[in-house]
């Protein structure tokens, strides 16, 4: 295969003031933007490569449901539990925002959703995420006790339990790991950690045994 092949032209969005300052930056030392994206990118998949995830474990338990002719989409809870590896504490583990998977067709069909329960959606303006691809609540999560709870629904995936299970649970793993490792080598948004003292808002309408409660399935 040819190099011209390989290489992948893309589009990025700049802020124009930073945009101009990096232009700035880089060709006075007689590099080309390009140049200097590729470096940021070599240098971060370099870091990547290096992070220690030792420890970090990501389970998830499905609860089934018998067909409900009111709501028959919604066919299973699920509860993922997270261990934080070394790097990372369990406090700021909670801070971090992650975003639901979505599971679309080739088609362009939504066949499978995972959504949030209420108590772990993150909702202020800041921090928030919602789909680019359906109009539906909020994507953006947080973990509360290591834990998160949500619902599967199915829209006629066809798929048997053990497959629906089996990509739910790869998307998860693939997105808090990854997520994980963005923040350990300093490249993850700020939007995607949430400040002290608003987790500490958030959190404090439940008390410990509410927590427990709140993760049963």
């Amino acid at each position: 295969m040819t190099e011209s092949k390989v290489k992948k032209a893309i589009s990025i969005r700049f802020d124009p003031a930073e945009y101009a300052s990096y232009a700035a930056m880089v060709e006075s030392a007689e590099m080309s933007v390009s140049d200097g994206l590729r470096l940021l990118v070599a240098e971060k998949l370099a870091q990547a490569e290096q992070v220690d995830m030792t420890g970090l474990e990501i389970c998830c338990q499905f609860k089934w449901k018998a067909i409900d002719s009111a709501f028959p989409e919604h066919v299973a809870n699920l509860l993922l539990e997270v261990k934080a590896p070394g790097g990372i504490s369990e406090g700021l583990l909670q801070r971090l925002v992650f975003v639901l998977p979505e599971f679309w067709t080739d088609a362009g069909y939504e066949h499978l959703r995972i959504d949030s329960a209420y108590f772990h959606r993150v909702t202020d303006d800041y921090h928030y995420k919602t789909s680019t691809k359906a109009k539906r609540n909020v994507m953006s999560f947080h973990l509360i006790d290591s834990h998160w709870r949500g619902a599967v629904f199915d829209y006629g995936s066809g798929l048997s339990r053990q497959a629906r299970e089996a990509r739910i649970i790869e998307a998860l793993t693939a997105h808090i790991s990854q997520t994980i490792r963005c923040y350990l080598i300093d490249h993850l948004p700020t939007a995607r950690v949430l400040p002290e003292e608003l987790h500490r808002e958030m959190i404090s309408v439940y008390d410990k045994e509410q927590i427990t409660n709140l993760m049963k399935l």
